[in-house]
């Protein structure tokens, strides 16, 4: 049997439609399965103007259903002259039936009494009406509303339901919108039909100029495009990002080739881009070397071009750049220290202070990190940087909240015309990356030291001040901001401890008189922080998640050398025996674990085999100094591997928990001694055995 369910509505945001046709397949598997409806396929479709549902293989009914209610133990349930207590009678009650009914039955526990139910199921047709509109009233959205006199909620005013199960209509009703065999084709180039069969809908859809599998548009576009809109020489710079929201704004694709004034590319391009992208939702169209070209590409939801769609998009983006070009002129007025001081005005958060501040705060860090790698050479260039840093937040590009995107790049531009040192100006754009998640990292040591320290400053001030993110709450970012730290520190290859980095930076806040929490706990829950954003980005690198696991609980501080010891335990535990020492060292940890005296008396090593462990534990001891001061890593574990057959004949050979207490304490004692070892670099008993 297949089901159709298709919501009609006025045009809801394009953002909206793939999170609800993401909850529609999950309410609709999670239904089956509690309701016992077995299906093959399911699929969803959907336009700004409509939700659609396709479940292909349904049962025609539900599974039948054994149940088997176990009540009180048998003795509970029966006397000692095998007549019902009051907990049997009550039980059988319960369960509606004849206390003739009940059986024994045997449990791991003992007999129980039970009774046995046969639920036969129903037929998939019966339960469709109820279903169907659960779904429909169940949806959510992220900005809802009424309409009318109707109580219902919904992203935008419902206006019909179509419902099917295979060629027959599904009937319900919901605030006075009855289910039918009805659809709409496209607003303005389609009609209102009727269909009797499912895969008629589907064919009178693209007869009225619908286009419902989001992929098939989105396709459409790239083609057509590709066809329609470029000459030899041109690309047309297709982001998908707008792409997918392009899609979800039209129900059928046709693009158009709009020009602008070419006067206008005297602003910087990435200005122009931008604003043909986030604020008119245009597609640019640039030369074979990337420079852009006046002209762009509009998206019409329709069937053919349109001079008049093309006239009037061409007029309001004309009035957008001239927007950007004015504002653009105007800050060249300016110098950027002018910018600088006004930043003084900008509060970044009420109990941090303001932009000013934090600058200041930041090149106090900056300061610090110069020290710590040795960047006298780059010191001034990087501290001239975080000065100018947060400047073009109070231009009229980014003031003005018309092109916030271009933060860093506009302070970059305003630098280099200002006669900054070109580094300085990179250093700015770059302290901005990662951006997002995948986003390129900074390359330049200036936009690498900014880039930490501002994030730095938020960071531990946030947590400094009691604003920690819970669940979906993290209105500053802090977990992106921890992220970039981490990675930016992993892809710079410094080598700088986050734990001292962290506490010089509560020093700095800490003078800044803005702290609202003790320090040793902003210290403690930031170093958790840091570990949980290590432990993503270790994965993102492809890293085994049991490794990183054991190298980082131990150790998260230095990231570079988590790093080092990440890949060298991942290349050890793929050699031979690594795996059978592994279950070597949980044994060692385990029979130890409760024991906490360390002290070894060579007096009481009495088996050949503990004296042999003992001389394996005093060379590992004196190596492992060595190999952690050089940070030979590889060796270390190399060291531990060699000691598999040894452990091996202890634990063959000798019983740990002997009778005489003063040869047991030294032998756990021992063992005890031998385990922390192990776990020098890495809790190797976190490694999953192979």
């Amino acid at each position: 049997m297949k089901i159709l369910l298709e919501i009609g509505m006025e045009e809801i945001p394009a953002r909206f439609l793939k999170p609800a046709l993401n909850d529609i397949e999950k309410y609709i598997k999670k239904e089956f399965e509690s309701q016992r409806i077995k299906f093959e396929t399911l699929k969803t479709f959907g336009t700004p103007r409509r939700l659609v549902l396709l479940v292909d293989g349904v049962s025609e009914k539900q599974e039948d259903l054994d149940i088997v209610n176990t009540g009180p133990a048998k003795e509970v349930a029966y006397d000692v002259n095998g007549e019902l207590t009051r907990a049997g009678v009550g039980f059988a009650k319960s369960q509606g039936i004849d206390p003739t009914d009940l059986e024994i039955l045997e449990t791991p526990k003992g007999e129980y009494i039970a009774v046995r139910k046969f639920v036969e199921g129903k037929d998939t047709k019966e339960l469709l009406s109820g279903l169907l509109k659960n779904l429909i009233t169940g949806l959510t959205f992220p900005k809802s509303m009424k309409w009318s006199d109707l109580s219902m909620k919904f992203a935008r005013p419902v206006q019909w339901f179509l419902a099917m199960a295979d060629d027959e209509l599904v009937e319900f009703e919901i605030e006075g919108i009855k289910s039918s065999l009805n659809s709409k084709g496209h607003r303005f180039f389609g009609e209102e039909f009727e269909v009797t069969s499912i895969e008629e809908y589907f064919t009178k859809l693209r007869e009225n100029n619908v286009i419902v599998d989001i992929e098939e548009r989105k396709q459409m576009i790239i083609d057509m495009i590709k066809e329609k809109c470029t000459k030899t020489g041109e690309q047309v710079l297709i982001e998908p990002d707008l792409l997918d929201e392009v899609t979800n704004l039209i129900e059928y694709p046709y693009p158009i080739v709009g020009t602008f004034n070419s006067e206008f590319l005297e602003v910087p391009q990435e200005v122009l881009i931008i604003s043909m992208q986030v604020h008119q939702r245009y597609f640019p169209i640039l030369d074979s070397q990337g420079k852009l070209l006046p002209k762009f590409v509009v998206i019409r939801n329709g069937i053919t071009s349109s001079e008049h769609v093309r006239k009037g998009n061409e007029k309001v983006l004309s009035a957008r750049l001239s927007d950007a070009r004015f504002f653009y002129q105007e800050d060249q007025k300016k110098s950027l220290e002018e910018f600088v001081d006004k930043l003084s005005t900008v509060v970044f958060q009420k109990d941090l202070g303001t932009i000013a501040q934090k600058i200041s705060r930041s090149k106090k860090l900056a300061e610090y990190m110069s020290e710590k790698l040795a960047l006298r050479d780059s010191k001034e260039d990087i501290m001239r940087t975080i000065h100018l840093a947060k400047a073009d937040l109070v231009s009229n590009m980014i003031g003005e909240k018309e092109f916030t995107k271009l933060q860093g790049f506009m302070g970059a531009d305003y630098a280099l015309k200002a006669g900054e040192k070109e580094v300085v100006s990179k250093g700015i754009e770059e302290h901005y990356y990662p951006r997002y998640q995948g986003d390129k990292l900074p390359q330049g040591i200036e936009g690498v030291i900014a880039g930490i320290c501002d994030r730095m400053d938020t960071l531990v001030g946030c947590f400094g001040i009691g604003m920690i993110p819970s669940g979906s709450k993290d209105p500053f970012a802090l977990r992106r901001a921890a992220l970039a730290i981490v990675n930016i520190i992993l892809n710079s290859k410094l080598v700088i401890s986050l734990e001292e980095l962290t506490s010089k930076m509560l020093d700095i806040l800490e003078e800044d008189n803005v702290l609202k929490r003790p320090k040793k706990d902003v210290l403690k829950d930031l170093m958790e922080f840091f570990k949980q954003r290590a432990i993503n980005v270790f994965a993102d690198h492809g890293h085994r998640k049991d490794v990183i696991g054991a190298v980082l609980s131990i150790d998260c501080d230095v990231l570079l050398e988590a790093s080092e010891k990440i890949e060298t335990l991942e290349k050890v535990s793929k050699e031979e025996g690594f795996n059978d020492l592994v279950l070597l060292l949980k044994r060692v940890g385990n029979i130890s674990k409760d024991h906490h005296e360390k002290a070894i008396s060579t007096d009481l090593l009495v088996e050949d085999a503990e004296k042999e462990l003992h001389k394996f534990y005093v060379d590992l001891d004196s190596k492992t100094e060595l190999n952690l001061q050089t940070k030979s890593y590889e060796e270390f574990f190399r060291n531990i591997l060699a000691g598999k057959n040894v452990i091996n004949r202890f634990f063959d050979s000798v019983m740990v928990m002997d009778k005489d207490q003063s040869l047991k304490n030294n032998r756990l004692s021992l063992l005890k001694s031998l385990n922390e070892i192990f776990n020098r670099v890495a809790k190797l008993n976190l490694i999953e055995e192979k």
